[in-house]
């Protein structure tokens, strides 16, 4: 039988884990090891004359086999659902997986919908036998056993941490700020000299009456790192690697709760504060206190029991979450704050919805955050407007979407009406003023004809400006909520969508900085870098002239448009 799917890829899937079971001499057991598989299925694709073409290894070493999140597995199947991959070989199904019923949908359901045959070479399965059947009593047993024999191991597993938590032995991979892994001790924890002062600092400042909030700001002032600065400039602990500039992360009222909280710092190892809902699940639940592992002078202390204790008082009572139903907006997971680049809260203020940075309200002046608040229907209206302006480009210059690998962000800088409001009346009171002078003989005819062409000249040009800047905003207006009209007009038909589905599908994020200005940022299979290229290619005198109006080319070569100047 000659190999239907020649002409793709044989991929051979191999995976040990290092907590399943699959363990032995030198943390490797022999049979099981990936060099060992590698032999056994190429041994065997040679052997058969009906499985010819490019062998292409897909590796998850040191991954449990109780779920299907794993990197070189998650990789094979999105290249099968590509068409690239046409058979699957693995050594037997425990490789495959050790969930029973994950395990039948890939050989039952997801695997021959993609057209993948799929091969267990020590089960002596073969998809292809199987065709329009299910894969037998055998192998659904075999695949059960191994179900179970991980949640068996996974019981073990949990015994033994426990027998360790209770001789005070740590089994985390990351001790809690103010302490170092003790070299000398495996599993014990030692005191960081510099990081358990700032610690010391904090329970000073609660036994002195001090709350959370001025808590933390007080370390702000005194310029203390938080965990993860700390961390990162030590190469100690877990490193905050968050998209925030440095000089953004800032300790907040809940950081210090938390530190104030953590029962570890009167000497004492918690261990097993979460556990696992299902096996190989991501999902954890909170085991309660009394449940924990708690084991009493396990490291050399930080604050005493009545210190601890004493503490508790100075935290703010915060009520239990009250869940509802989930708050639905065009632009929902889209916004953020265009200094700390953390996600921007929605609330309503006097009857309307606006947006805020949540980090700035919690840390204020320390912050260089914008402190207002944006009006949702006004952030709707201006991300309408920037993608009617760029998907009305992209049908002027090409009636097909255009990809582009690389991402492309634009910056919108609307014009502030009401500071040229108020230019405009210091300008007239100034002009009211110099002719004042002169009735007085303050200043002479010459200069006061100079002085008020000038002033005029000055007048008129703002004049013009509170002109376009009310064209724009106008023009805005008939964006707002929907683009669905504006899509009908400017853009191909895939477009023809409302804001909400055009943001979700084409904008990464929309960072807002203050009143004037925001940021977009495109997808990568959005059309809008490439266009904007195209137009600077298409432009003349540094500037293109389509049919929805002028667009004016910078020297550096990037995009003006009215409001918009792509970064």
């Amino acid at each position: 039988m000659r190999n239907r799917n020649i002409d793709k890829v044989i991929a051979l899937y191999l995976r040990l884990s290092m907590s399943d079971g699959d363990l032995g001499r030198d943390n490797k057991d022999e049979s099981n090891s990936i060099e060992n598989q590698r032999q056994l299925l190429r041994a065997y694709v040679e052997g058969r004359d009906d499985l010819e073409g490019e062998i292409r290894e897909y590796v998850d070493d040191g991954y449990t086999g109780t779920n299907f999140k794993r990197p070189g597995f998650q990789k094979m199947v999105e290249e099968a659902g590509r068409g690239k991959i046409g058979i699957i070989l693995v050594k037997d199904l425990s490789r495959l997986g050790r969930d029973y019923i994950g395990v039948g949908d890939y050989i039952e359901q997801i695997f021959p919908m993609m057209g993948v045959r799929f091969v267990a070479v020590n089960n002596s399965f073969d998809s292809e036998a199987y065709i329009g059947t299910t894969m037998g009593l055998d192998m659904a047993v075999s695949s059960l056993v191994n179900d179970l024999y991980s949640k068996d191991v996974s019981k073990k597993v949990r015994s033994s941490l426990e027998i360790k938590w209770r001789q005070g032995i740590a089994t985390n991979s990351v001790v809690p700020f103010g302490y170092v892994w003790d070299k000398g001790k495996k599993g014990r924890w030692g005191i960081d000299p510099v990081a358990s002062l700032y610690v010391r600092n904090i329970f000073d400042l609660a036994l002195r009456g001090y709350g959370t909030r001025e808590i933390a700001a007080n370390l702000n002032s005194e310029k203390i790192p938080t965990p993860g600065v700390y961390a990162k400039r030590t190469k100690k602990g877990s490193v905050d690697n968050t998209v925030s500039p440095e000089s953004e992360k800032l300790w907040t009222a809940d950081m210090v709760r938390l530190t104030l909280r953590k029962y570890e710092y009167t000497g004492a190892l918690v261990m097993g504060r979460r556990k696992h809902i299902l096996l190989g699940s991501g999902c954890t639940r909170s085991i309660p206190q009394e449940d924990q592992i708690i084991t009493e002078n396990a490291h050399e202390a930080i604050a005493t029991h009545e210190e601890f204790e004493e503490a508790q008082g100075v935290i703010r009572k915060i009520k239990p979450i009250q869940y509802g139903t989930p708050k639905e907006y065009p632009l929902k997971g889209l916004v953020r704050c265009g200094n700390c680049r953390r996600m921007m809260s929605i609330w309503q203020n006097s009857g309307e919805k606006v947006y805020g940075c949540l980090h700035k309200r919690g840390v204020g002046s320390y912050s260089k955050c914008y402190g207002g608040s944006h009006k949702e229907s006004t952030v709707n209206m201006r991300v309408a407007y920037a993608l009617r302006e760029v998907m009305g480009m992209a049908k002027f210059l090409d009636d097909t979407v255009i990809r582009q690998k690389n991402d492309r962000s634009i910056m919108l800088e609307f014009p502030d009406t009401k500071k040229m409001k108020s230019e405009l009346e210091t300008l007239r009171a100034e002009s009211i003023r110099q002719y004042e002078a002169y009735s007085d003989r303050v200043i002479s005819r010459e200069d006061y004809i100079n002085k008020k062409r000038e002033l005029t000249e000055k007048i008129h040009t703002l004049e013009e400006q509170m002109r376009r800047a009310e064209e724009i905003n106008q023009e805005q207006e008939k964006t707002t909520g929907e683009v669905r009209d504006v899509a009908d007009e400017y853009a191909p038909a895939p477009f023809k969508k409302d804001l909400k589905e055009l943001a979700q599908s084409f904008i990464e994020a929309v960072y807002l900085y203050d009143d004037t200005r925001m940021e977009i940022v495109f997808k990568c299979e959005d059309s809008a870098g490439a266009v904007l290229d195209q137009c600077a290619a298409n432009a003349e005198d540094g500037v293109l002239d389509y049919p929805y109006g002028e667009v004016e080319i910078a020297e550096d070569g990037t995009l003006m448009g009215g409001i918009i100047r792509v970064k």
